[in-house]
């Protein structure tokens, strides 16, 4: 089954690049997502916490992820943060057609899983390095002389090459089992799928026979990558969708219940005070 990709976030194709500030944490990158872009996000301040393929990572000033754009990711329990963020698309590394070279700087993000976990901790020596080579991007971008493109690309280069230099052997102990980039892309599709029809019964059995993947591969597969299972995904989902409408709308519980999936009033008040704390009257009302 061909699913929708997810859209790009960098939206200037000749210059395929941004950089800003995060002051905190919107609300849809508070819910399990990944795009094209390639991602490098270096915390000014604060605490909390990036869940990436399955792994939750706490993080405090100083600290750098990588992100690659197959990599599912949130983040999440935040507090006072400030964070750099950085999205650029591969093409952007490129110099025309693909080469060696061009693997060469991307293989921090494409071989992330294998050499190295996506986090670069703010104790590494070399992390001073890192982080002065993006302050140089930053003031790139925010003042945008003549050749600005050519000099953040240089630097984007040599921040690449820093950590192929200093961090590619560095262990990590959230090792895990490697996921094939095809079973990736079904995950993707899945997820995608869940998204778009979380309203209607789904289950295993279904998923498994639509995307050509059995049961007890498509659980391990998808929780390694997201971090829950296929069903608890689809539950979050249409509470994330129930908690919207008791804010946003007038309808009444057993409607919105209905609207989000769920085949039962009880089973919806049951699952929602599990989730969220309260009953779905409370939380409307506060």
């Amino acid at each position: 089954m061909k699913s929708t990709p997810k859209p790009y976030l960098v939206e200037e194709r000749s210059f395929p690049f941004e950089c800003s500030d995060s002051y905190g944490v919107e609300k849809e990158y508070r819910e399990l997502h990944w795009h094209q872009e390639m991602e490098i996000c270096y915390i000014k301040q604060g605490t909390g916490k990036y869940l990436i393929n399955g792994v939750d990572y706490d993080f405090s000033k100083g600290d750098i992820f990588i992100i690659n754009n197959d990599d599912f990711h949130l983040c999440h329990d935040d507090n006072n943060l400030i964070m750099q963020v950085i999205m650029f698309n591969p093409s952007f590394l490129r110099s025309g057609s693909a080469n060696l070279l061009d693997y060469e700087y991307l293989r921090p993000f494409l071989e992330s899983s294998e050499n190295f976990c996506h986090k670069l901790e703010a104790s590494n020596p070399n992390s001073d390095l890192l982080i002065s080579v993006l302050s140089e991007i930053e003031q790139e971008y925010n003042l945008m002389q003549k050749g600005y493109e050519l000099m953040i690309k240089s630097l984007l280069l040599k921040f690449l090459t820093l950590i192929i230099r200093h961090f590619s052997a560095q262990n990590t102990s959230d090792f895990q089992e490697l996921v094939s980039k095809k079973t990736t892309k079904k995950i993707h599709n899945i997820v995608l799928y869940i998204e778009e029809n979380y309203r209607e019964s789904i289950t295993l059995n279904e998923l498994s026979k639509m995307f050509n993947i059995s049961v007890p591969y498509l659980c391990s597969s998808f929780k390694m990558l997201t971090g829950i299972s296929p069903i608890d995904f689809v539950i979050k989902k249409r509470i994330a969708e129930a908690k919207r409408q008791l804010t946003t709308t007038e309808k009444n519980i057993l409607t919105i219940s209905e609207e989000c999936g769920f085949r039962s009033l009880s089973n919806f008040n049951h699952t929602f005070k599990t989730l969220v704390g309260c009953s779905a009257s409370t939380y409307r009302k506060s």
